[in-house]
């Protein structure tokens, strides 16, 4: 079996509730890793792998929320003559090398500095190394406890965060572009529980889930963790926008989002989601001004987040970038931004939105979308 230390991130900061954090990251690896033994430690876990399955589980921790960093451990017993037989092969005759000792229990016999001296002696003079403090090729971590001591060599970023299931529950509105991905990433970090909801204009849902839409999902729920998705055809929309009067036009960008959210609270109570999350930022495109944002908001009676609301473009590809979803974005996809007025207006007209929402049946639309949804469980 191949042992490996896992150091969380915020979870360390909590106080009476940690434990509650902890075992929702401990729940979150045994789903991501199976088949896996967690222990808990003192502010830190240890996960218990198939050495077959060591490459394949680091890659999968890289994407669990809650955790700072972890390493592939060695454990052997405290005592020097055994810590200097690990710590020789792991240094694998580097050009240079460093000890970084740690003594994690006060009342052992010797010191950090014992252990520094007498174990990096050891692997010079088996590896024929120099040893250089400040810029070594290979760094070796020793962690001394009173019955057993860890050492690795490398230190490897988790996400950060906090554990998905800490935060509630939320409903994403997922189109595909860059913004939708990176603001649901960004709730998942924080701890919610994120599914998404995609709008289409297909006739059914076969050609989404052929579609980059499906692969955009899969992608983002290795963070996310995810479990529904739901699709939902704006066609009966379409059908309606037809019939606005050209004189109320430029308001039909509002009146869908508005739309959107309606059918995007409609499901969050039939299934429990306490919030929606949107990818605005502000003044970033016409539907993501003040004005426009905020006659959104006026439409529905349940929160709406929208955790990019002061990000620059350029910083939300690079998130999307980093977690290797920017190829999908890019993509062509006929998305529902495409069936709004060419020139939709960038201060809305409440009034206006509402004489729409009153002389065409957007209820009955909004109904009419909302039991028409389909559920793909993931």
């Amino acid at each position: 079996m191949a042992k490996i230390l896992v150091r969380y991130a915020e979870i360390g900061l909590k106080g009476h509730n940690r434990k509650d954090f902890e075992h929702q990251l401990i729940r979150n690896i045994k789903q991501t890793i199976n088949p896996v033994i967690v222990t808990l430690g003192r502010k830190q876990l240890f996960i218990e792998v198939k050495s077959s399955l060591i490459n394949q589980s680091i890659n999968k921790l890289q994407n669990v929320f809650g955790i700072a960093w972890f390493a592939h451990i060695k454990e052997t017993k405290t005592n020097l003559k055994e810590i200097s037989r690990q710590a020789i092969k792991l240094a694998s005759k580097p050009k240079s090398f460093a000890l970084r000792v740690t003594r994690a229990d006060k009342t052992i016999s010797f010191n950090s500095q014992d252990v520094a001296i007498k174990v990096g002696e050891a692997v010079r003079k088996a590896t024929k190394s120099k040893v250089n403090l400040k810029n070594p090729q290979t760094q070796i971590f020793i962690i001394i406890n009173k019955n057993f001591t860890h050492l690795y060599t490398k230190k490897i970023s988790g996400s950060g965060g906090l554990p998905v299931g800490t935060s509630g529950k939320v409903l994403s509105l997922l189109s595909g572009g860059f913004d939708s991905i990176a603001s649901s990433y960004l709730m998942s970090k924080r701890g919610a529980k994120v599914d998404y909801l995609h709008f289409h204009v297909f006739a059914d849902q076969k050609k989404v889930l052929n579609s980059k839409i499906k692969s955009i999902v899969d992608k983002l729920s290795s963070y996310t963790q995810s479990q529904k998705l739901f699709l939902s055809s704006y066609t009966p929309f379409q059908i309606t926008a037809l019939e606005i009067d050209s004189k109320l036009q430029k308001q039909e960008l509002v009146v869908f989002r508005r739309l959107m959210v309606k059918v995007g609270e409609n499901l969050a109570k039939k299934h429990g989601y306490q919030a929606l999350v949107l990818g605005d930022s502000l003044g970033q495109v016409a539907s993501q001004t003040m004005e426009n944002i905020v006659a959104v908001d006026e439409s529905v009676g349940i929160p709406i987040f929208r955790p990019l609301i002061g990000m620059d473009k350029k910083d939300i590809i690079n998130l999307v970038k980093n977690i290797d979803l920017e190829k999908q974005a890019i993509k062509p996809y006929k998305d529902c931004c495409s069936l709004v007025s060419k020139k939709p207006a960038t201060r809305a007209n409440l009034e206006k939105v509402k004489q729409i929402e009153s002389d065409y049946p957007i209820d009955k639309v909004i109904n009419k979308i909302t039991l028409q949804a389909e559920t793909i469980k993931l």
